[in-house]
This record gives C-alpha cells, structure tokens and sequence, in this order.
C-alpha cells in the first residue's frame, strides 16, 4: 500500500492555526459541520509504467464547536472523518529514453483516518492565551500534538503581538510490510516537529490592516517515505518562513482585498514563494461571495533525482521535493439566514514543472498532482 497524501481536512482547517488580527472576546456560541470532496486527476497514461492511473479521492465530514464559558473563557472542540481510496506514486525514474515514468500502486487502496482537536482559551483586557491538544488516527501512522499561543494589545488595541508553539509526536506503522524491507525498517519510527511564531500586526487606519509573521519549523526522527523504493532523507530538518498579510476595504463597493505572501526555505535547499490575492463582496445584508487566485512556486530539494538506482547518501523523487509552480483558483458564496449560514466553496489546483523557477528546462514530474476540492457547510450560531 502506498502513502497516501496530506491530510485534506488539515489542509481545510488551517486557518484556524494562525495568529489572528486581534484578541477579541468572543459573543457568540457556535456549532458547525462541513462536507467535503476531493478529486485528484488521473496520472497520464503515457508516462505510468506500472500500477493504476487513477489517483486519489477523498470523502471530508468536519465537525466544530465554540462554547463561551463564563465570559472570558472559551472552549473550542473539532473533529473529522476522511476516507480515501485511489492510487499514489511509488517511484520516478528517468527511463532509457530520457523520459520521466512514475510506477503507481494499485488502485485498492481505501484508508479512513480520524482526528480530534481542543483547545481552551482565556481573553484578558489586553490579551488572550490558548492552549490546545491535537490527536490522528490512520491504519499506519498516529500523530499526537500540544500548542500554546498568546496575544497582547498595545496602542489602545490598534497593535497585536502574538507568539506561539506546538509540538508533535508522530508513530509509523506502515502496511503491507511483510517482506519489504524499508517498510519493515519504519515500523515504529517516530518523527517528531517543533513549530513556533511571532507577528505583529497594525491597524493602519479604519479601512486597512497589515501583518508580520516569522516562523520556525524544525522536524527530527523518520523523515523519509517508506512506500516508495527509493527514498533515504536526512532525518533533520530545519525550515523558517516569514508571511505578511494585507487587508484593505473599500467603503464604495462594500468588499474587501485580503492579500498574503509567504516566503519559505528550509535546510533541505528547498524555497519557496507564496501569494494569494481574495476579493470578498458583500451583495446583501445576507449574501457575500468569494473569489481568489493563489500562485506557488518552488525550487527542488538538494537531493531529489530520478535516478533509477541509489546514487548518494540521500535520494528522493517525491514530486514533492521537486522544482515545480502551482496555481489555485476558488470561488466561494456565503448565505446568512437568521443564524445559519451556508457556504459553498469550489477549488481547482493545478501544477506544472515549467511553472516552476527552471521554466522548460526542469525534469518531468508526471506524479505531481491536479485536483479538485468541493465544499459545503452550514454554521449555526447561538
């Protein structure tokens, strides 16, 4: 059984790990539940020399909760279900030929994983302090994770400086091991990662915000795939990235620009730049819609290779890992009814070597992935 992709529902939720734009005390209780539907293009036909060209897709329910308690306490809770089947890359190589061929798994993989999250919070007259605990379940791999995080208030609230930290601990515990030895040898491995932040964010005027962001990131244990043949990576690795952030609304048309950029480099010689631009429209009092464009693009880890035979120390073909761009279009429509709001949100993901920084020279990467994601959610608030 292959490895299959990043958690989707993490990917969804990530918003709610970054710092926020100001400590507010909450007023509202909330309930809400979340469907949703990913869909991985297939791989080409062309370039699969082994295995199914049907890749992954991925059934979403979320579940969250916020409850105030005693005024100034906050209690938040979360929970999803993914279930998964479809096929994932188990190695690239460059053939014969000089053309890049892939060999897929085969196309019966079904997984379900599960996660929970809480987290408490405590708003003071300046500040706020979280503190929160996060647990995953799948069939071969388990990871448990701790964070802190704080807020404080300067210039009567138009100054936020906010800090966090979380710590992980991941087990593995591939499938299908009987026999194949680097899957027999990650059996029980763990990975441990460290995140931590500060920023600062200023409201620049009523119309306008900005944000500063630094970021650390250092990952130590098994690092390395233990699905695919070929892949031995440092068991380090140390990443920092600074983001920042843009708000503006404009009075006349009722909508606001929110536009972000992150820059990324890690000690695996991988870099990255990030930038998104979303336009939210307010239409009525009970309808907002949504639409964004974000960009991506990055260099290749030191020792990604489509060598069809170990040649160093490290070795990778993760598409991952390699030197590729990436764009993201999604649409997004908000209907407020009373206390319920619905919200539809459609993406589309598409990656390409050449979008990335060697352009039409890079290698081919037919592994990298297309997909689309579906949302639906209904909110209640109480």
């Amino acid at each position: 059984m292959a490895r299959h992709p990043a958690s989707v529902s993490s990917v969804l939720a990530l918003a709610s790990a970054c710092p926020t734009l100001a400590a507010v005390a909450p007023s509202d209780n909330e309930i809400g539940y979340r469907y949703s539907h990913y869909q991985e293009a297939d791989a080409p036909a062309n370039r699969v020399a082994s295995g199914s060209t049907e890749r992954y897709q991925i059934d979403i329910h979320q579940l969250h909760w916020r409850q105030v308690i005693a005024e100034q306490w906050q209690l938040q809770a979360a929970a999803s279900l993914e279930s998964m089947s479809g096929a994932s890359a188990l190695q690239t190589y460059r053939n014969d030929a000089g053309q890049s061929e892939v060999i897929m798994s085969g196309a019966s993989i079904e997984e379900r994983r599960t996660d929970g999250r809480i987290s408490i919070s405590r708003f003071f007259d300046e500040g706020t302090l979280s503190a929160g605990y996060y647990q995953s379940q799948e069939n071969d791999y388990a990871a448990r994770a701790v964070n802190v995080s704080g807020e404080l208030e300067l210039n009567q609230a138009h100054t936020v400086l906010s800090a966090g930290y979380s710590l992980s601990n991941d087990t593995l515990n591939p499938s299908d091991a009987n026999g194949i030895a680097q899957r027999e040898a990650a059996d029980g491995e763990t990975k441990q990662t460290r995140d931590m932040y500060v920023g600062v964010s200023q409201i620049l005027n009523r119309y306008e915000v900005i944000q500063l962001t630094l970021a650390q990131r250092y990952s130590d244990g098994y690092l390395s795939d233990p699905y695919r043949s070929i892949d031995v990576r440092p068991q380090e690795r140390l990443g920092s990235s600074i983001s920042l952030l843009y708000r503006f609304y404009m009075a006349p048309w009722n909508g606001a620009w929110h536009w972000d950029y992150r820059y990324y480099k890690d000690d695996w010689e991988v870099a990255s730049h990030t930038l998104e631009g979303r336009w939210l429209q307010q239409l009525t009092d009970h309808v907002r819609w949504r639409i964004a464009l974000r960009g991506y693009q990055q260099s290749e880890a030191e020792f990604y290779s489509l060598a069809a035979t170990r040649e160093t120390s490290f070795q990778s073909s993760d598409a991952r890992l390699s030197a590729y761009g990436a764009l993201t279009a999604s649409l997004g429509l908000d209907l407020g009814l009373d206390d319920v709001t619905v919200s539809i949100d459609w993406s589309q993901y598409e990656s390409r070597e050449q979008w990335g920084p060697a352009r039409n020279d890079a290698d081919e990467a037919p592994s990298l992935v297309n997909y689309q994601l579906l949302s639906l959610g209904l909110l209640y608030r109480y």
